[in-house]
C-alpha cells in the first residue's frame, strides 16, 4: 500500500517501509518555487517565472449566451485572468464559439477554458474556440464501472494503446492552433485500471496525469499543465 508522509511517498508493507524518491517539496517549512515549463494561455503565460495567474469558473448554462458573457465580462473586470467554461457535450461545445464572440466583441481578450467530462468530441470541438481544453484522464477515453480486475501486462498496454487512439487527434489540433491543455485528475474518478493496478492513492493521481503527459510529449506537445484534485486525506 502507498503511504504519504512528510513530503514523501512510501510502499508500505506487513514487512518494512520502502522510501521512495518521490519528494513533491523540497522543503515542508521554507517555500520553494518548483521550477516548471512556461505554458501559453492565449495572452496569458503559466509558470516559469511569471506571477501566479488568477482563474474563476462561471455558472451560467454553456448554452444560454448571453448570461456566459456577461458572467465572463464580469470576472474579467474583477481581475481574473483565465475563465472557464463547462462543455458536458459537443453540443455545449459549439456554443462556445458564439460565447467567444461575445466576450471579444466587448474587447475582452481574457482567455477562455473549455472543462471536458467523458466527451473526447467534445474537447476536440471546444479546441476550435478557446485558448484551453481541460481534460479529466479518469473518464475522458476510460469508463469506470467501479470493477474489480487484474490487468496482465498486455492488457494494460492494450489500454493504453486505446487511450492513444482517443487523445492523440485533440493534442494534433492543439498544437496546430496553438491552444493549451489542462490535464486534471480527481482522486474521485480514477479509472478502474487506475484503481485496481494503484489503488486509491496519489501515486495513482500523478501516474493517470503521467499517461496523459507521454502521450502529448510524444506528438512533440508541451503546452500543458497539471491538475490534481482529491478531497481526503491520506495516512
Amino acid at each position: 500500500m502507498w503511504a504519504l508522509r512528510a513530503g514523501h511517498f512510501y510502499l508500505r508493507s506487513s514487512h518494512n517501509v520502502m522510501a521512495l524518491e518521490l519528494r513533491y517539496c523540497k522543503n515542508l517549512f521554507n517555500y520553494s518555487r518548483r521550477e516548471s515549463r512556461e505554458v501559453t494561455v492565449g495572452n496569458v503565460k503559466v509558470g516559469g517565472g511569471n506571477p501566479v495567474v488568477v482563474q474563476s469558473m462561471i455558472t451560467s448554462d454553456t448554452r444560454d449566451t448571453h448570461a456566459c458573457v456577461k458572467e465572463v465580462l464580469q470576472l474579467a473586470d474583477a481581475g481574473c485572468e483565465v475563465v472557464r467554461i463547462t462543455a458536458q457535450t459537443r453540443k455545449y461545445a459549439e456554443n462556445l464559439e458564439n460565447i467567444r464572440n461575445g466576450v471579444r466583441a466587448a474587447n475582452c481578450g481574457v482567455p477562455l477554458v473549455a472543462d471536458i467530462h467523458f466527451k473526447p468530441d467534445a474537447a476536440f470541438e471546444a479546441a476550435k474556440w478557446v485558448e484551453k481544453v481541460r481534460v479529466n484522464p479518469g473518464n475522458y477515453a476510460d469508463k469506470k464501472k467501479f470493477e474489480i480486475r487484474e490487468y496482465t501486462d498486455e492488457q494494460y498496454e492494450e489500454e493504453l494503446r486505446r487511450i492513444r487512439e482517443e487523445f492523440t487527434p485533440l493534442i494534433t489540433l492543439c498544437k496546430d492552433l496553438g491552444r493549451a491543455v489542462r490535464i486534471g485528475t480527481n482522486h474521485g474518478s480514477l479509472s478502474d485500471r487506475i484503481m485496481n493496478r494503484y489503488g486509491d492513492t496519489p501515486l495513482g493521481m500523478v501516474e493517470s496525469a503521467l499517461e496523459f503527459a507521454r502521450i502529448a510529449r510524444d506528438e512533440k506537445f508541451h503546452n500543458f499543465v497539471f491538475s490534481m484534485n482529491q478531497s481526503k486525506g491520506y495516512d
